[in-house]
């Protein structure tokens, strides 16, 4: 049996090479609402995140600098309830802003943040109208999708996106229990296998280029902001099912992908 995501979390398996933990990504968040305005000269009205995992805390953000409406969907209810981890953030926040929200509890910091978290998965983005989302972020998040959901997901995204909707997804292509390389030792036989697709270190091993091509073949034109490339390539006995892949495939370790509609 596989420990809770609580207890993964603890014992340190399935952590990423980006870790936000509760205080979540408010230069990235941030960031990603400055970039959204300078392409299309007005901040989103509506957000989607992908992934949010152990906090609210990039709604609080965004919310802050007036984003209206925010969606975030998640495999389950991962985020803490931990109300003093919430104040602690507002404290950093603009008093105005802080003063509108409750804190009694975090469904009702949510509410107060005209944010609905969603629990039950990709399937559970039909709670968002169609063409209603302007910005869509995941930091870390998209190689964790299933293999065989991964163009659903891409083209439910696109449905979701609003008419130049833009989004931002960080990827992280390395191995997630020791980094590297070593994910790609194995078959799907076993790496599918519904005992390592639910852990905490499961990822769809597509590359880039997989996920580049995935995403225009749902109707996206794509960008790649950023990269990260091994200087030498992690050792690693590859599957065959993997040997095909350039040097320079496998030296990226992790990128940024913009999308828009």
């Amino acid at each position: 049996m596989l420990p809770s995501y609580a207890w993964r979390r603890r014992l340190g398996i399935g952590v990423h090479s980006f870790a936000a933990a509760t205080a979540g990504n408010r230069a990235t968040i941030e960031a990603d609402l400055a970039w959204y305005t300078a392409v299309t000269g007005r901040l989103p009205a509506t957000l989607l995140e992908l992934g949010p995992g152990d906090t609210i805390a990039n709604a609080m953000y965004a919310a802050a600098r007036g984003v209206r409406q925010i969606w975030l969907m998640d495999v389950g209810d991962h985020a803490s309830s931990d109300m003093a981890e919430y104040r602690a953030i507002a404290a950093t926040l603009p008093a105005d802003f802080t003063a509108t929200l409750d804190f009694t509890s975090r469904a009702t910091l949510l509410a107060s943040l005209n944010t609905t978290y969603l629990t039950a998965g990709p399937p559970s983005l039909r709670a968002i109208p169609d063409g209603s989302i302007d910005l869509t972020v995941s930091y870390t998040v998209l190689e964790h999708v299933r293999r065989a959901d991964f163009a659903r997901l891409l083209a439910d995204l696109h449905r979701l996106s609003a008419k130049g909707g833009l989004a931002h997804h960080l990827v992280d292509l390395m191995d997630h229990l020791g980094g590297g390389l070593n994910h790609l030792r194995f078959g799907d036989a076993l790496w599918e296998h519904p005992a390592i697709a639910t852990s905490g270190f499961y990822t769809n091993r597509l590359s880039q280029a997989e996920i580049i091509a995935a995403a225009e073949a749902a109707g996206f034109e794509t960008a790649v902001p950023y990269a990260l490339y091994w200087s030498d390539l992690p050792p690693a006995n590859l599957h065959r099912q993997f040997t095909g892949r350039t040097a320079a495939e496998l030296r990226v370790a992790n990128f940024g992908l913009y999308l828009r509609r």
